[in-house]
């Protein structure tokens, strides 16, 4: 996404030396993932006491703080509602969710304690921990988990993006479409910390959905759809996560301090993190060298070169693909052998490095290190997809009809209008009339338009790019079932419907694993619907004093247990 947010660095500093606030975060998660932060020690006015830093007047108190950099304040903190970039930095640091996932995929309870699930797999039962606090103290109960779920779903005022995937649940679809009602969406509160869910079908990725912010919970009574912006307000934006909202400036930052009331509260280490909004990225780097803020990220490429060997850098692998789509509905590109020949012409080494050292090739549209349902080994290791070749490009071409590219239509290859998206667009361009000798004329398109023009269907070639909401290629792979409102590109394959279907009808990791690569085979392999292009991994700083850091099966970086060392 375009950065829609701009913060000169002078207003940083006078922001930072007020010792204001915070802001969303960055596309990816609180820290790491975005322009994320830094930690630092300082001495400052002792916290109020509802922050969990009280003292005396006359002690002062050695801070641990953690001053981060974020790109920009898109989306909501209110996950029944515009929950992007906003929100997942947020969340890493302030909200809880009944379960979530380690670096191995391994799960970590949250607010709930246990569960239970019925022998046909349609029932789910979250037995919430009972030590579980709001940040005002009171109980987290199963009725706010529903007060997310149900805000989020309705029809006449909801503004979530994530509402359908919800739909799993038993009524949840009806009630969104107002073809049915809220009442009767089957999750449901059996007492105060039973949360149970019953679902349409058998979901085997269900966990992994409790990772999406409509999952989450939001006060009951505090959180709702008819003020939009309560969660801008630290009176009313109740967390029941490691760190508290204590102020929220509209694009300029946010601030965070430990909550008192979390469960794990005790193993906190770090007071305040204070996140600022800086656009430029010169700016930010520099606002990292000078010390003002501790650590960032989503930084260019020759920052790992300058860093290289230095525990200050950090390394983010995202779960992100970019890829070529050729619409189906349209000639010569309804022909196989037109796209395989478009997929074996591309040097995706050759592309990757005109576009920076954070970019890497791609050979599957599942990212190359989404991790696999039945170990920790990535999912794109366990197959064997394409290889690129120019001679076989070539044939494949003039078996389509089309020998050195003779009689082959000027096709149109349409990207969002930005600096990378224009690199790889030429990159993409010279390299098949190089090899195929087709010419591919380029349309740049601002969002809108381009995201219009993607929805419509109204392309040639499109430029698409998908990061994961959840760890399971599911996620990548459903958005091309034959009735997706995502399947932009218009496939409309029985086979490949039917290896979706199978891998969701499951509860075997293998047998649904060997479904999903089938599935993915038939996209990529068999019949190049998708023509994967390269991923990419993100660059950050981080002072090497702070230790701590975890992260998620996503990669993601989480500052609940971080520490600062002197």
């Amino acid at each position: 996404m375009k950065k829609i947010i701009s913060c000169i660095l002078v207003m940083i500093l006078m922001v930072s030396l007020a010792g204001c606030g915070n802001s969303n975060e960055s596309k990816n998660a609180a820290a790491d993932n975005g322009s994320a932060g830094n930690a630092s020690s300082a001495t400052s006015t002792p916290a109020a006491t509802d922050a969990g830093t009280a003292t005396d007047s006359t002690t002062a108190v050695s801070e641990k703080k953690i001053v981060t950099a974020i790109d920009e304040m898109f989306g909501s903190m209110d996950p029944a509602g515009f929950a992007l970039q906003t929100w997942n930095g947020f969340a890493s640091l302030c909200s809880t969710p009944l379960l979530s996932f380690d670096s191995e995929g391994a799960e970590v309870m949250g607010a709930a304690e246990s569960y239970t699930v019925s022998d046909d797999q349609l029932t789910w039962t979250f037995s919430l921990r009972k030590d579980g606090k709001w940040s005002d103290g009171s109980a987290v109960t199963a009725d706010d988990f529903i007060n997310t779920i149900k805000r989020a779903l309705d029809p006449e005022n909801s503004d979530s993006i994530y509402a359908e995937m919800l739909y799993c649940i038993k009524g949840a679809e009806e009630a969104n479409s107002g073809s049915g009602t809220l009442d009767a969406v089957m999750v449901t509160a059996v007492d105060e910390y039973t949360l149970e869910f019953q679902l349409t079908k058998v979901c085997p990725y269900f966990k992994k959905l409790l990772t999406l912010p409509v999952f989450y919970p939001s006060k009951t009574g505090v959180a709702t759809n008819e003020d939009k912006e309560w969660y801008k307000d630290p009176a009313k934006n109740l967390c029941n996560g490691p760190f508290m909202l204590t102020e929220y400036i509209q694009d300029q930052s946010y601030t965070v301090v430990k909550n008192p009331y979390y469960f794990n509260a005790d193993k906190v280490n770090i007071d305040t993190i204070v996140n600022v909004c800086i656009s430029d990225t010169q700016s930010t780097i520099a606002a990292y060298q000078t010390g003002e803020i501790n650590a960032c990220s989503g930084l260019p490429d020759y920052v790992e070169t300058q860093y290289a060997g230095s525990d200050e850098l950090t390394i983010w692998n995202m779960l992100t693909t970019t890829a070529i789509l050729p619409n189906m509905d349209v000639e010569p590109l309804n022909n196989e052998f037109v796209r395989e020949a478009l997929a074996l012409a591309l040097s995706r080494e050759a592309i990757c490095a005109s576009m920076g050292a954070n970019y890497e090739p791609s050979y599957t549209w599942v990212p190359k290190y989404m991790l696999s349902n039945t170990g920790s080994a990535a999912f794109s290791e366990e197959e064997t997809p394409f290889a690129e070749d120019a001679a076989r490009a070539q044939q494949l071409l003039a078996d389509a009809g089309y020998p050195n590219g003779e009689g082959f239509p000027k096709l149109t290859y349409t990207y969002p209008s930005s600096e990378k998206d224009a690199i790889l667009a030429q990159a993409i361009q010279a390299q098949l009339k190089a090899v195929l000798n087709i010419d591919i004329d380029l349309a740049a398109q601002e969002s809108e338009v381009y995201n219009t023009t993607k929805r419509e269907g109204s392309f040639e070639l499109l430029r698409y790019n998908w990061t994961a909401d959840f760890n399971d290629p599911i996620n990548y792979l459903s958005l091309y079932t034959s009735n997706s409102s995502l399947n932009f590109n218009h496939i409309n394959d029985a086979d490949y419907d039917a290896a979706i279907e199978n891998s969701n009808t499951t509860a075997d990791p293998a047998e649904r694993n060997a479904y999903l690569h089938e599935a993915q085979n038939i996209l990529i392999n068999k019949n190049f619907y998708v023509i994967p292009v390269s991923t990419m991994h993100y660059i950050g700083l981080r002072n090497s004093n702070i230790t701590g850091i975890t992260y998620n099966d996503k990669g993601e970086a989480s500052y609940t247990y971080a520490d600062i060392i002197e």
